[in-house]
Formats: structure tokens, C-alpha cells, sequence
């Protein structure tokens, strides 16, 4: 079965989503992308090197378990974080890869599918996805996209340059999910300040995109910087300090240990280290106390950089670029939604060996676990926006007895798994009758929710009795 599968999937899977999307009314405009390690318990043969087919990579996880894994790639809807597309990658790709093949293949099943039109579509990534690779493969694929990068000295020197001409910050209506229910006065405050940047392709001079790189500066973020930054200096100084008056006193009698000591105690991974320097001066004329050690701190740099706690970059490019700023900040910020997708697969799968003699079936099984995670957070989907539509959580389903407007597809499947059918057969082994086991009150509330009949009346339907 997996076998015949493995050639099928790619078909069979955009049928699925594309059914998906129109049943359900599943928006699709918004994916976003991320990798996570799927993993699998199981001795299995080695496996034959071929093209276009992952490779599991063995080792250690974590726990200490021998167990073997493949990079999981995935775009998942904004909309309820489902799967929309997928690929199983070798074990050991790192998130540093440009995944350009994975989205050129996406492009082509969405064509083939009908998902929409691809100009309509705006990737979102976290920091790992906007590299420079990644951009220019989107971009010439016509795709939107919005994603952090990781802050250069380029960058900031940019950004003091745009204020430096005259640019200033300016609030941006957001609000995050979490802050909703706090007063005006106590939730984050987000200003932006954006330019445009050309890009041209470097295969062909004649194309060029327009990119939006929006600065974002976070109130709560700046407050965090901040006191990091100043408990790090504060740390650094003292314990250097410290070791002054250790100086030459028990091994602290060479440079070469002075040096070391402030590096491992000191500086140890602190990024404030960066703002002091330190000196061992030898005293010729001190035979019994030669060494001194100074250390002298960068402050007006630390100032200036400290101008820039809670700023961040973000890059916009294609679709996306034509965006406000509050759209791009309010799009980037609905990121955390792929995690639903990832939620379901994140798990050791115990797999006999004898099921998975050849990586194509390995790949096979990689779809039907993405399958169930389909369903899964469809399940799911459906009844978080019939609670949130009726406003009425369900009771008793969360630990401790409490109530719920969104609950997951773990907890709603936990509640039905003790739910039981008993059938009554007679010598000959012919079925006499059956009894369902009464619905408790959280499974009664489930099914309400979700508009779905008692299993009693669906089996006593004609054809299912």
C-alpha cells in the first residue's frame, strides 16, 4: 500500500487540500513556512542513496534515544494553521539551505491544484527563511513574502542614516492577541519606519524587484534589552573588578591566566563584552606585585546602541511589498500559526522496520502522518470558530474541570478515547444487537458544537445498522 501511495501523493494530496479549502472555506492566501525534525524509533536497513528521495539521518535525540530523523518542510494556512503543502527532506539539512526546489515545486502543485493564483500568495517566515537565496527564488517565482532578518551593522547604520535625513518613527495601530484585554497604557507599543530598496537579479540585469524593509521598534522589547544590557555591563564590571584585586595573588601571575580568567568569568557569552577592553601592564620596579590589570569601557558606543533596544528588521517583498506597515507588522506576528501544524507531528512515530524496507515508503508514511494532521487541525479549526461564533466555551474539557473557547485536536480526540461500542453476536457469530455507551456532558458538548448527530443515530441510518 505504501508503495502505490508513494507515486500517488503529490495528486492525492492536492485533491485533499483543494477539497479542504472549498468545503471548508479555508483561506489560503497567507502561508507560512518552517522545518522541524520528524522523528522515528526503529532499526532500519541502510538505506540506498537516491535522487529526489530523503534519507533518514540517525543519531541521539535530546532524551538520549538512538532514533533516526528527516526535515520535515512545511507551508501551513494562517487560517487555522493547516498543512497546505510539504516536503520530507534528508535528516541532516540544516536551516541555513535555500530552499528554492521546495518552492518551485510548491508553485507548480498549486498550479496544477488550482489553489489560487500564486501572485495572490504571501510566504511568511520566521528568521531562518529570508535569506538572500530564498528572497531571490521567491521573488523570481512571483511569490509575496514577509520575514525578520537577522540585524547586520549595515542595517543599523541604515537606519541612522533614514532618521539622521528626517525620517521619524510612527505608531502602528497593532495589537497583539495576548494584550487584547489589557488597558490601552499597558500594551506594547510598535512604531515603524520603512524604505524602499531595489533589488536586481544577478543572473539577469534586466530584472529588478521592489522590497519594503520595515523597521519595527517594540516597547516591551526595548524594556527587556534594557535590562539585559545593563545587568550584563553592571556584571562585567564587577566581576572584573573582582579579579583585580586577585591579581598577582594565587595563579593569577601570568598575563596568558589574567586574560583567560576575565574571558571565562568576565566576559563568559555576555554581547556587552563587546564594550570593554582590558590590558595587563607589567611594573618592572613592583618585583612583589608586577601585574596590574585595566579594563576601560566603550560607553558613548554603548549609549548609541542602546538607541536601537527593541528594533528589528523586517523584509517584504513581491505582493507583500505593497502592504502598510501595520499590515506587514500584523501578518509577520500571525507566524506563531504554523506551530499548530508542527504541533501534531511533533512526536517520536514507533515504526516496525519491516514496514520501511525502502525510503520510499518511509516517504510515504511522512504523507500519511501529514494526512492526519490535515484532518486533525481541521477538527480542530471547526470547532474553535463554532465556540468563538455561539461564545459558549466548552465546559469541563481542560484540566482541573476548567472551560475552553479553544481547544486543541489532542484534547478533543482525549475525550472520545474511551468512548465504546459493545455488540452482542450468537453462537454462529452473528451480530444480535449493539449498544453505544452513553455520551458524557463534554462529549455531548463536541458534537453540538461541531453539528454532528450521536453515533447511535448514525449507525441506526439505512447501510450502516
Amino acid at each position: 500500500m505504501l508503495d502505490a501511495i508513494y507515486d500517488q501523493r503529490a495528486l492525492i494530496w492536492g485533491d485533499l487540500v483543494a477539497n479542504a479549502a472549498r468545503f471548508y472555506q479555508v483561506d489560503l492566501h497567507r502561508l507560512h513556512a518552517d522545518t522541524m525534525a520528524i522523528t522515528f524509533a526503529g532499526l532500519f536497513a541502510d538505506q540506498p542513496a537516491e535522487e529526489g528521495v530523503p534519507y533518514l539521518e540517525p543519531g541521539y535525540n535530546p532524551k538520549g534515544e538512538w532514533v533516526q530523523r528527516l526535515k520535515l518542510f512545511a507551508l501551513a494556512a494562517g487560517d487555522g494553521g493547516l498543512p497546505v503543502w510539504f516536503d520530507a527532506l534528508d535528516g541532516g539539512t540544516g536551516d541555513s539551505t535555500t530552499y528554492a526546489p521546495q518552492f518551485a515545486a510548491f508553485c507548480e502543485h498549486a498550479r496544477l491544484s488550482n489553489f489560487l493564483p500564486l501572485e495572490e500568495v504571501i510566504l511568511i517566515g520566521d528568521r531562518k527563511r529570508p535569506t538572500e537565496g530564498n528572497q531571490l527564488t521567491w521573488l523570481r517565482l512571483g511569490l509575496g513574502y514577509i520575514g525578520p532578518v537577522t540585524t547586520q551593522e549595515h542595517h543599523r547604520q541604515t537606519l541612522r542614516e533614514l532618521l539622521a535625513a528626517g525620517q521619524t518613527w510612527e505608531e502602528l495601530p497593532y495589537v497583539a492577541q495576548r494584550e487584547v484585554d489589557k488597558k490601552p497604557e499597558e500594551r506594547t507599543v510598535y512604531r515603524g519606519l520603512g524604505h524602499t530598496v531595489e533589488v536586481t537579479d544577478p543572473e539577469d540585469p534586466t530584472r529588478s524587484w521592489s522590497m519594503r524593509h520595515l523597521y519595527i521598534h517594540s516597547s516591551a522589547l526595548a524594556g527587556r534589552e534594557a535590562t539585559r544590557h545593563q545587568n550584563e555591563m553592571q556584571a562585567i564590571e564587577t566581576e572584573i573588578q573582582r579579579i583585580q584585586g586577585l591579581v598577582n595573588k594565587y595563579d593569577y601571575k601570568t598575563s596568558e591566566i589574567i586574560a583567560q580568567r576575565v574571558q571565562k568569568k568576565a566576559f563568559k557569552k555576555r554581547r556587552a563584552q563587546k564594550y570593554f577592553t582590558i590590558e595587563v601592564v607589567h611594573h618592572p620596579d613592583r618585583p612583589e606585585a608586577p601585574l596590574e590589570l585595566r579594563y576601560g569601557v566603550d560607553r558613548e558606543q554603548a549609549q548609541q546602541d542602546a538607541e536601537l533596544n527593541g528594533v528589528y528588521l523586517l523584509v517584504a517583498g513581491g505582493k507583500a511589498a505593497t502592504l502598510s506597515d501595520t499590515d506587514i507588522l500584523a501578518e509577520w506576528k500571525g507566524q506563531h500559526k504554523v506551530e499548530r501544524c508542527f504541533r501534531l507531528v511533533n512526536q517520536v512515530f514507533l515504526v516496525a522496520p519491516l514496514f520501511l524496507k525502502t525510503p520510499q515508503r518511509i516517504a510515504a508514511l511522512v504523507f500519511l502522518i501529514m494526512v492526519e494532521a490535515l484532518v486533525a487541525g481541521l477538527i480542530e479549526r471547526q470547532v474553535r470558530q463554532a465556540l468563538a461564533r455561539l461564545q459558549q466555551p466548552i465546559k469541563g474539557l481542560m484540566p482541573e474541570g476548567r472551560d475552553t473557547l479553544r481547544p486543541t485536536a489532542q484534547r478533543l480526540f482525549k475525550v472520545f478515547a474511551d468512548y465504546g461500542l459493545v455488540q452482542v453476536r450468537d453462537e454462529q457469530e452473528q451480530m444480535i444487537g449493539s449498544r453505544f455507551a452513553r455520551l458524557n456532558a463534554v462529549q455531548e458538548q463536541i458534537l453540538k458544537a461541531l453539528g454532528l448527530p450521536r453515533p447511535a443515530e448514525v449507525f441506526a441510518r439505512p447501510g450502516l445498522a
